[in-house]
């Protein structure tokens, strides 16, 4: 398996790639993302084939500092459950670091278990009991 940063030679890969929301990325739209300086795609590869896409975007802060926020990780379904999500995070954590952000965070539910065991098991704490999110449309 091969770990890296979703660049413009993975766009026809990316396309094939389905997550479980059934969601489709098309040649457009993968562009678009990548041209933008504070995005980020990182893959899975297994030979030819993406098994496994995240993405998230870099925050400046006022100060000058910068922190990643990961929106989404999915892995295919016939391959989860083998550490594959784990090991996607802990490059991405590691990744961060290079391009001089602070720290990593994402948002998920806790009914969620088997991505909170991923995200646990590449180093993730979660110590507040009264986290809220709230959303708008």
């Amino acid at each position: 398996m091969e770990y890296k940063v979703l660049d413009k030679n993975d766009i026809e890969l990316i396309e094939k790639f389905i997550d479980d929301e059934n969601t489709h990325y098309n040649k457009e739209n993968i562009i678009e993302f990548l041209e933008n300086k504070n995005t980020y795609g990182f893959i899975i590869k297994n030979k030819s084939e993406i098994i496994g896409f995240a993405y998230g975007y870099v925050l400046l802060k006022p100060d000058g500092r910068k922190d990643f926020y990961m929106h989404a990780i999915d892995v295919m379904k016939q391959y989860q459950g083998n550490g594959y999500g784990t090991k996607l995070m802990i490059f991405i954590k590691e990744y961060m670091k290079t391009i001089g952000c602070n720290k990593m965070f994402l948002i998920t539910n806790k009914s969620n278990i088997s991505a909170c065991k991923c995200y646990e098991k590449a180093g993730g704490v979660n110590n507040a009991d009264d986290e809220i999110v709230y959303v708008y449309k």
